[in-house]
């Protein structure tokens, strides 16, 4: 309850008091090792699971170099690299200042993580923002430097339209990392979600990613397209559970917007969806490879960029209210009380 003192102010009673520095110790409590490995548990299993998807794909397509291919070789050649170049100059400037960012804010908030464990949690969605830039970063300076397209595998379709293209293995390399660091992003720091909730999507999303770039080397067309459909059936599964996502935390917390903290889940909902389209124009020769690598490129860098706006957002809205909170919870009619004391005294 809120009780008034003789200035007329509402300040917190007693109860309050104690349920809040409760809440302090429960926050504190998940910051410790121990409760810290529970939490990672998921994402090493999420990780175990990926790397042996991995594996038993390349076992299993068995796929060619494109460096070794005369025909996919001569067609990367003819591709211009350019933008990625000046995806990288970008990509570089964004990552500075977010390293920057976070830098300053863990040196302003160090002192207090001894009281406060909890605001190390704070600076992980800044943590993860950097690792995907600078993943970008690699991925273009490998697209622009690189002569021998060895980041690349050649189609094996069983088609001489379609055969001896390359397939930029280095892009789904990249989404197997960045991808689950932004559904990380919008499940867990966003929507407030628990690691264990957001582990499953996680498996899914990276298993079907997995999936798409094994089908540009599975010959038989009957296999290549039961191998999409499922990979596009995990994707519908993965976006229910970011659906539930929303509709557990509009659940848990009715007086928020509609669209702030989601936005970023129904965006990668969207823009995973866009890409799905975008596979199935170059597996049927509709999209060139061209438009391919040069969506892919963009995109890539647009999705983390929005990701990065919408966490900004976020830690705005964060910073107002802990701003509000802390206005109305101090006594400022009894300190312009004292200041005037002081004045008559003096």
């Amino acid at each position: 309850m809120m009780a008034e003192d003789k200035w007329g102010v509402r300040r917190r009673d007693n109860g309050e008091v104690a349920q809040y520095l409760d809440s302090l110790q429960i926050e504190s409590a998940s910051s410790s090792p121990s409760t810290q490995s529970r939490r990672r548990s998921p994402c090493s299993g999420w990780i175990a699971t990926t790397v042996v998807v991995v594996l038993a794909a390349l076992a299993l397509v068995k796929p060619t170099s494109c460096a070794s291919v005369e025909k996919c070789a001569s067609a990367e050649k003819e591709i211009t690299h350019i933008y990625n170049v000046f995806a990288s100059f970008g990509l570089a400037t964004v990552f500075l200042h977010e390293l920057a960012g976070l830098s300053l804010a863990y040196r302003s908030t160090r002192r207090a993580m001894h009281f406060i464990p909890h605001l190390k949690d704070a600076l992980v969605p800044s943590a993860l923002l950097c690792t995907t830039f600078f993943l970008l970063i690699v991925e273009n300076l490998v697209l622009c430097f690189f002569k021998s397209p060895w980041y690349a595998h050649s189609t094996s379709l069983g088609d001489e339209v379609l055969d001896g293209k390359p397939v930029y293995t280095v892009f789904y390399l990249e989404w197997l990392v960045n991808v689950p660091i932004l559904l990380i992003l919008a499940g867990k720091h966003a929507l407030l979600r628990p690691m264990a909730e957001v582990t499953r999507p996680l498996v899914v999303t990276n298993i079907y990613i997995i999936l798409a770039w094994s089908a540009h080397f599975i010959p038989s067309v009957g296999l290549r397209y039961s191998v999409v459909a499922v990979s596009f059936g995990m994707y519908g599964w993965a976006s229910l559970d970011m659906v539930q996502w929303v509709s557990r935390y509009h659940r848990e917390h009715p007086d928020e917007g509609r669209l702030s903290r989601p936005f970023l889940c129904w965006a990668l909902i969207t823009i995973f969806g866009i890409y799905g389209i975008v596979f199935l124009g170059r597996m049927s020769g509709h999209v060139s490879i061209e438009a391919e690598r040069l969506f892919f490129t963009f995109w890539n860098l647009g999705s983390k960029l929005l990701a990065s706006m919408a966490i900004a957002g976020i830690r705005s809205s964060e910073n107002h209210n802990l701003l509000l909170n802390m206005l109305v919870n101090t006594n400022t009619v009894f300190q312009r009380g004292i200041r005037e004391e002081q004045e008559l005294s003096a």
